[in-house]
Formats: C-alpha cells, sequence, structure tokens
C-alpha cells in the first residue's frame, strides 16, 4: 500500500503501480479524517508512476529571484577582478616581473600631453620625443647580453580601406613609427611584432587609446633588455603614430621598414574603452597555435571567438591596425583591446582617473607571458607549416582558456546532438503516464512542449521590439545609458512573463486531456525546452558558425543529467529530480550571467555612437530577450510547480509598466550624466564650416557658411533645444544631401553619407582661414589618343579629403593604391574617397589622375571637391563659435573644429 498527502481537497492523483496492486489517497478535510479509501485504477502498460506532486509555496519564486542576483554579482566580481597591481617597492622581490606602477608613470606623461591627433605638435615632436627618451634610458640600462635596435621611420604611401558599404582610398605623408628591436642571441631571421599607437583622436587625452597599451609596452621592453637570457627569436615593439587617421603608419611599417620582412606574427593592442580586462577578439586567421600559445601562457586569461564573429560582422563601428598586418603582411596575429567603460572612448574622460592601476598589472602580466612563449617557440620560424583552420575559443569566467580547432569543434557538437537525442528519446519511453493517454496523444503533447517555448521566446522578441518602439515615440529610448539597471525592469520583466505564460497554458490544456502528475509536465517542459537548443546547435554546426558553442553549452549539462537520472532511481522522485536537474542549469546560468555582464558593459555604451537613424533600444531590448532566455529557458518552466504562478507573473508585469511611466514621466529616463567618476556623455559633432561651389569657368556660383551639426545618436540634436535656441532652430539637411557631391558637407569618413541627411544646419559668420583649403590645376596633357592627364596641386590642412566623381572612366591615377570606388554613387556617377593625412611638413599634397577622352564637344570631365579640416589649428576656432560651444551642458561632450568644403567642375 502506498500513500500520498496532498495538501488541496481539488486535487486529485491518478496513478498505478506496473505489478498489481492499490493505491490509497489520503485526502486531509477536516480534524476528523476518514478512513483511506481505495482508488483501483485502469490497468495500462502506461501505468507507472513518474514523480510525487509537489508545489511550491509562492514566495518560492522571490528566492530563485534573489538566488539569481547572487549568481550575477558572482558573475559581475569575476569579470571585474584585477590582479593586485606591483608597486616600485615590489621590484627586488619580483625583478622580473611586471611592475604596473612604473608603467603608470609613463602612461601619466603620455596622457598629460593631451590630445595628439596625426600632425599635432603633441603628436609630431612632444610624444615622439617622450618614447625615444624613455627607449633610449631602457637601451642604457639594458643587459650586456641584449641586442636593442632603435629606429624612426617617416612614411609615405596609400592603399585601399574597403570598407562596406563605403570604402575609400587612405593617403599619408610623412607618418611617423618608433620602432625598438629586440634581437635574439641565435641571430633569428624571425620576429615576433608588438604595436600600439600613440596618436589619439581630437579632443581626447587617448590615455586608454592608446596610452595604456604604450606604457605597458614600455615596461615589458624593460623587462625583457634585462634579462640575462635572450629570446630564441626577435622582438619588435612598433609604437605608430598615426592609427586614428586611420590606420595609416601600420600600413607604412609593414610594406616599407626593412624590419618588415621578418615578422612572422604580431601581438595587436588597442581600446574601445577605458579600465577593465583586456579582451583577445580576433585571433590568426586560420593559425590556432596561437590561440593555444595564449590559452597555455597567460595568467589572466579573457578572450572569446563570439567577439570575432561580432567584430568582423561589421556591428561595431570600428577597425584596428589588425586588418593592417593580416592584409598587407599577410601575417597571423592577435587582437587585443580594453572593451569595458565605452563610454569615455574617444571622449576627454578617456584620462587617467578612468584606468585602475590593476589593469595595467593585468595586461602587463598577459602580455609578458605571451610574449616570452611565443618568441620561445620554435613554431614561429616557420609558422605557415603550423597553419591548420579557425579555433573555437573563449575563456570560463577568467579563470582559464577553452580552445580547440573547429573540426574537434564539429565533431563535438554533433556527438552531443546524438546525445541530446538519445536522452530525450529515452525520456518518451520512460515517462509516458496518465489513464486513458495512449502514444500518439503522448507524442502530440510533447511536441507541443516544444513548439510552446518557441512560441514564448518568440513573443518575447515581439515584446522587447514593441516597448522599444512605445520608448522611442515618448522620446525616451535609451534611458537605461546610465542606469543599465534598468534594462531588467524594461526588457527581462516581459521576457520571463512571456516565457512562463505558455507552460501554464499548456499545463492547463494537458489538465483537459488526462490528469497528468506535475513531475511528468516539468520533464515534458524541460525536453522540449532541450530540443530547441539541440536544433539551434545542430543547425549552427551545418552553418559553420563557431560560436555556436554556446548552443553546446546550453545542451551538454541538462543532457548529463538527464542521462544520469534516467540510468538511476532518483527519476522516480520529484524531489531528486528537481535537485540533479536544477543543479545541471547552474553552470550554463553562470556562464551567461558573465557573459551577460560583458555584453551589457560592450554595448550599451556603443548605442552613443550609432547614429541617428537607428533605435538603440531595438538593439538592447534584442539582446535582452536573447541573454535572458539563454539564461533562464530551463528554469522558467518550472513555473508551474508555484501555488499561485499568476501573482509572480502580475509582480513582474507589474515592475514592467511603472518602469516604462517613470522612465516617461520623470527624470529616471535622462539618458546622460556628467559624473565625474561614472561620466555617461553625450557625443555631438559640430563643424564651423565654409562652403564654395565653382563652375565651369572657375567661378564661384553659390557659397556660405555655418555650423554643420552630426548626429551620433537618437536623441541628437533635440536633447538641448531647450538649452540651446539656435539648435532649435536649425535646419534640417534632408534630401538637399542628394544636390551636391557627398552632400556639399565636410564629411571625415564616407560612413557619415549614410546619416548625412539627418543632420543640421545652422547658417553663422563664416570661420577666417590664414591658410584657406584651395585646389589648383597645375597642369593638362594628352597621355595617349584615348587619355588626358590631370594635374593638382592641393594646398590646405594636414587632414584633408578629395571627392572625384568623374563622368568619364578614370584609368589611371598617381597613387600606389589601385583604384577603388568608394560604393558611393552621386547623379549616377561613381565616386572615389581619398583621405589623406600629414604627420611631419614638407611634401606637397599633388597627385594625377588619368581621364578617359571621348569624341564630340567639350564637356563636364570632372566633378571634384576638397574638404580641410581644420583639427590642430585651434586658432582657427571664432569667438562667436566659442560662444557658441560653451552653450552645451557638461554632460555633451563636444568634438568641434573649423572645416572648409571646396567644388570645382573640369
Amino acid at each position: 500500500m502506498k500513500y500520498y498527502r496532498l495538501t488541496d481537497v481539488s486535487e486529485v492523483l491518478t496513478a498505478s503501480i506496473r505489478e498489481h496492486g492499490n493505491i490509497r489517497l489520503r485526502l486531509r478535510n477536516d480534524e476528523n479524517e476518514d478512513p483511506p479509501e481505495t482508488y483501483q485504477p485502469e490497468q495500462s502498460r502506461y501505468s507507472k508512476p513518474i514523480c510525487n506532486v509537489i508545489k511550491l509555496p509562492t514566495y518560492a519564486a522571490l528566492v530563485v529571484f534573489i538566488i539569481g542576483v547572487l549568481l550575477y554579482g558572482l558573475a559581475y566580481a569575476l569579470h571585474y577582478r584585477l590582479p593586485t597591481p606591483l608597486s616600485l617597492k615590489d621590484i627586488g622581490s619580483h625583478p622580473d616581473q611586471f611592475i604596473a606602477e612604473r608603467s603608470l608613470n609613463h602612461l601619466r606623461q603620455i596622457a598629460g600631453y593631451g590630445s595628439k591627433p596625426v600632425g599635432s605638435y603633441e603628436n609630431e615632436i612632444l610624444a615622439v620625443e617622450f618614447l625615444t627618451r624613455e627607449i633610449s634610458f631602457i637601451m642604457q640600462r639594458a643587459s650586456p647580453d641584449q641586442r636593442i635596435s632603435f629606429d624612426i621611420q617617416k612614411c609615405t604611401g596609400s592603399y585601399p580601406l574597403a570598407y562596406k558599404p563605403y570604402g575609400f582610398t587612405n593617403y599619408y605623408s610623412q607618418v611617423q613609427n618608433l620602432l625598438v628591436k629586440l634581437s635574439s642571441n641565435a641571430n633569428s631571421s624571425s620576429s615576433l611584432l608588438i604595436n600600439c599607437h600613440f596618436d589619439s583622436v581630437p579632443t581626447s587625452p587617448g590615455g586608454s587609446d592608446d596610452g595604456l597599451n604604450c606604457a605597458v609596452m614600455l615596461e615589458v621592453l624593460e623587462i625583457l633588455s634585462r634579462s640575462k637570457t635572450p629570446l630564441k627569436h626577435n622582438v619588435i615593439f612598433l609604437f605608430n603614430g598615426a592609427e586614428e587617421s586611420p590606420l595609416q603608419a601600420s600600413h607604412g611599417f609593414i610594406t616599407q621598414h626593412k624590419w618588415a620582412h621578418e615578422v612572422k606574427a604580431f601581438i595587436n593592442l588597442e581600446a574601445c574603452g577605458a579600465g577593465g580586462r583586456e579582451t583577445l577578439f580576433q585571433a590568426g586567421p586560420n593559425h590556432p597555435w596561437l590561440i593555444q600559445m595564449y590559452a597555455d601562457s597567460v595568467p589572466h586569461p579573457h578572450g572569446h571567438v563570439l567577439g570575432e564573429d561580432i567584430f568582423q560582422s561589421g556591428l561595431v563601428p570600428s577597425d584596428t591596425d589588425y586588418r593592417i598586418f593580416r592584409d598587407f603582411g599577410k601575417i597571423p596575429g592577435l587582437d587585443f583591446a580594453h572593451a569595458m567603460n565605452g563610454y569615455v572612448y574617444h571622449t576627454r574622460y578617456d584620462n587617467l582617473h578612468a584606468i585602475p592601476t590593476g589593469t595595467l598589472q593585468h595586461t602587463g602580466d598577459n602580455l609578458l607571458a605571451l610574449t616570452k612563449r611565443i618568441a620561445s617557440s620554435d613554431i614561429l620560424s616557420n609558422p605557415q607549416e603550423y597553419a591548420a583552420g579557425r579555433t573555437v575559443y573563449f575563456d570560463v569566467l577568467g579563470l582559464f582558456m577553452v580552445s580547440y580547432s573547429e573540426t574537434a569543434g564539429i565533431i563535438l557538437n554533433v556527438f552531443i546532438v546524438v546525445l541530446s537525442v538519445y536522452t530525450v528519446t529515452k525520456n518518451i519511453h520512460t515517462i509516458k503516464s496518465g489513464p486513458g493517454l495512449n502514444h500518439t496523444g503522448y507524442l502530440k503533447l510533447f511536441l507541443l512542449s516544444c513548439v510552446i517555448p518557441a512560441v514564448g521566446w518568440l513573443l518575447a522578441f515581439v515584446n522587447v521590439l514593441l516597448v522599444a518602439l512605445i520608448l522611442d515615440l515618448f522620446s525616451s529610448s535609451m534611458s537605461w545609458f546610465t542606469r543599465p539597471g534598468l534594462v531588467f525592469s524594461l526588457y527581462y520583466c516581459p521576457v520571463l512573463v512571456c516565457c512562463m505564460v505558455f507552460p501554464l497554458l499548456l499545463q492547463k490544456y494537458i489538465n483537459k486531456q488526462s490528469p497528468f502528475v506535475l513531475g511528468v509536465q516539468c520533464r515534458l517542459y524541460v525536453n522540449g525546452v532541450q530540443c530547441l537548443w539541440t536544433i539551434l546547435l545542430l543547425a549552427g554546426t551545418i552553418s559553420g558558425i563557431r560560436s555556436t558553442f554556446v548552443f553546446m553549452i546550453l545542451v551538454l549539462f541538462p543532457t548529463l543529467s538527464s542521462l544520469m537520472l534516467n540510468l538511476s532511481r532518483w527519476r522516480n522522485n520529484l524531489y531528486m529530480w528537481l535537485t540533479v536537474y536544477i543543479s545541471s542549469t547552474l553552470p550554463s546560468v553562470i556562464f551567461f550571467l558573465y557573459h551577460t555582464v560583458m555584453g551589457f558593459g560592450f554595448f550599451i555604451p556603443i548605442t552613443g555612437r550609432i547614429g541617428p537613424v537607428k533605435n538603440p533600444d531595438f538593439i538592447i531590448g534584442i539582446l535582452s530577450a536573447l541573454l535572458c532566455i539563454l539564461s533562464t529557458s530551463y528554469v522558467t518552466p518550472l513555473i508551474i510547480l508555484v501555488r499561485r504562478p499568476w501573482q509572480v507573473m502580475a509582480g513582474a508585469f507589474g515592475l514592467h509598466l511603472l518602469t516604462i511611466l517613470l522612465v516617461i514621466l520623470t527624470p529616471l529616463g535622462f539618458p546622460y550624466s556628467a559624473n565625474p567618476s561614472a561620466p555617461t556623455p553625450q557625443r555631438i559633432y559640430v563643424f564651423h564650416t565654409e562652403r564654395m561651389f565653382h563652375d565651369l569657368l572657375g567661378h564661384v556660383r553659390f557659397q556660405d557658411s555655418g555650423y554643420w551639426l552630426v548626429n551620433l545618436d537618437r536623441h541628437s540634436p533635440h536633447s538641448v533645444w531647450s538649452l540651446i535656441p539656435e539648435v532649435a532652430e536649425a535646419q534640417p539637411v534632408g534630401s538637399t544631401c542628394e544636390e551636391q557631391l557627398m552632400g556639399g558637407f565636410p564629411v571625415f569618413s564616407p560612413r557619415v553619407i549614410e546619416i548625412c541627411e539627418f543632420t543640421h544646419w545652422i547658417p553663422a559668420s563664416p570661420p577666417v582661414f590664414h591658410r584657406p583649403t584651395n585646389l589648383e590645376l597645375a597642369s593638362e596633357q594628352n597621355v595617349s589618343q584615348t587619355t588626358t592627364r590631370l594635374t593638382f596641386h592641393i594646398q590646405g590642412p594636414d587632414h584633408m579629403s578629395v571627392l572625384l566623381a568623374p563622368s568619364v572612366k578614370l584609368i589611371n591615377w598617381s597613387f600606389d593604391a589601385v583604384i577603388t570606388e568608394s560604393g558611393y554613387k552621386w547623379e549616377n556617377k561613381s565616386v572615389y574617397f581619398i583621405n589623406y593625412a600629414q604627420g611631419l611638413t614638407g611634401i606637397p599634397f599633388e597627385f594625377w589622375i588619368d581621364l578617359e577622352v571621348t569624341k564630340g564637344p567639350p564637356s563636364l570631365r570632372l566633378d571634384i571637391a576638397v574638404i580641410g579640416q581644420y583639427i590642430n589649428s585651434h586658432e582657427y576656432i571664432s569667438e562667436g563659435f566659442k560662444t557658441f560651444l560653451r552653450k552645451y551642458p557638461d554632460w555633451a561632450h563636444v568634438t568641434a573644429w573649423a572645416a572648409t568644403y571646396k567644388a570645382w567642375k573640369f
């Protein structure tokens, strides 16, 4: 005889034993209980008891929430933990280790020069003198066993940068590289290159981007130079002076320098944030030994193939010198970047205050260990022999690195898919139960348990998109920009409700079909979720997506727990089943919470510079839904075990609605902050512009001047309408962008043309230029019967752009780069964009183009425009412009300079 106690008189348990026997049901009615009655169930081959009945109190949901918060806190602590920095007093006890304080002193000096754009005195003179002096000191203190060479390179060249959708030709003149070569004792012809850049964008001191890595490299050079044991191969330290211009000095080195041919691998150090740990986000390509050496050597691993897939997809509006070494040097390498706290990236806040000393220690420890490992390896002699396809890699909570080949990943994924299918199939044969429910009926319920979670997920994505649309309609988007915690109530809560509501509805349906015990229903749901992740794992594996490993992790642990339960007696005990099952979900929950911290820490600041066209809440909403489902998909079906589940969902949805109201109606939703300890500024570009358009005779047919406002996020420019009347009255550019070449504005990148119609124009008095931008047709000659050569001479600032829109075929030009269209067309003509930057002065900007000669009367052959960006000419900032800029609030980071746009026809 077997007894079950029920706490609700309305519940009736139907079960039977495969062997002939009776089940006694004890119903508690009052103090005077009647003797238990005997229930004789109908005999069935499905009549095996599966689980006990259990109903959890409503506060169990709160307990689960608290546990989730604690796990999130653990993930947050693991993600942001840094090693204890070593100080100068530790040199004696740690002579061969990285000393963060010594590196910090270098950084203090570099960042102290302020912004260092290419061509500025700070970049070309002060920074170069500082680095030269420090390198000289290091060479003087070096061990006699070390051979050190130093060189300063001044390079000029050009090449195409094929960005999507708009590329350009990159032309640089007299940009500088500082190089130090630490030679091996074996006269090796192979070198490891370590690269950083010391220039910065205008208005930013470049503390993290990239002064931090310059300081780290100086300290690593110091330690290696004092070692009495030279490395097996050479190490070249490249301090390049033109990365932000963009990616120019690295091209000058890898294509022109005398040491370039011996570089067999490289390490690139970058930043798109400040502080935190450096992340390995690009590797290879197709050189898994680099990943393996990183995993084996560094004390603080942090890297992710998912970051590589995201970065190379173009979702991140940035690029690094990794592209140059890979595409033009044809060498493998590793790309690292500090990616947290992207709020300060390319702003005045990128200074020492944003960089914990532990960050220097973390980066320095890893770089020193990795440099020693690679430069001591036999592989560096001929790395091409070890090229063996792509690699799947990721760190586990920053504790250790996992890496394996793509082929091994496919085998692993397929094995887990097969194992998952086996366990689910086994469960189908094991947990069939319920009088009157045949095999077909059970399969129908099982298919429903697969479809229902998928419908909940789909509804969750629809819901977050609807919320994002509502917030945008009320001008309340980006409310989480300064307060990321709002993401939970704005997006996580509705996602959780959507994922919980359908299991409850399915439970009612199941109870109408057959009085299933709750344990069976739970196993139905979780097996349905496991099936969905298994299908996605198989699809991702077939598609060759390396980041599919995230689905592998989701499937692996529940599959193992299911296999273990099927082989044990615990499968018939709901308490034990729940214990084993929930324990099996913890590894994946912590793993995805860890990546939730990383994902939001990276993507939320990026939304402040994606332009005014995209709704950033769509991005964060979709990311929230994805991360929430990844973290909770195995837990949300357990809502059916809660005694009053609708109260739980009502509480979550009520919190969601309350947050929406507060965001819309109160200052809680204001996205920006000037808090000096944690600034979250709005980025604003303003150019004091002079425009001039010439006709075929060279006469000025139209000219004007004003302030051109380039809007970088969803709230620009209306965020300052109430503060700056001129901005409130600014004229939208709109479709007038199509009337002139590149809109007729001083675009600083072809990408800006995508948002040109969303920019604004404020008429104002013209800037005064003592060195105006000008173009002169120096000569015109027939190279052949079908070709005419036009030679131009350009005067202007150290940053300029040339736009060519020929009406005839462009046959050749004087630039080293192959002729590359920008991808942008104007008046049905291909446009060629040449970006120019000059470091040191001395070489005039001259070039020629060869155009096809056409028969017939003379006609328009070429539209050409020259844009002058007076980035380093602060004297051209007029008093009126300064007065206008001072009106911006302290939570706005304004990048401003004078510029010209002049167009001619030939």
